[in-house]
């Protein structure tokens, strides 16, 4: 659950740090890294599944 916190705080700040500096660039650069991550710890866990039907 402190993870989550902090998580969130860090979320936070980045977008203050967009309004407050107006450097917008950085809210699609930062929502397309969360993608990446979500997208490679999804594919960690389905990756043996895949490779053992492919084979």
């Amino acid at each position: 659950m402190l993870r989550l916190k902090h998580l969130f705080r860090l979320i936070g700040d980045f977008g203050s740090y967009a309004v407050v500096n107006r450097v917008w660039w950085i809210i699609p650069m930062m929502m397309l890294l969360g993608l990446v991550v979500v997208f490679i710890t999804v594919g960690q866990a389905a990756a043996p599944y895949t490779l053992y039907t492919l084979f």
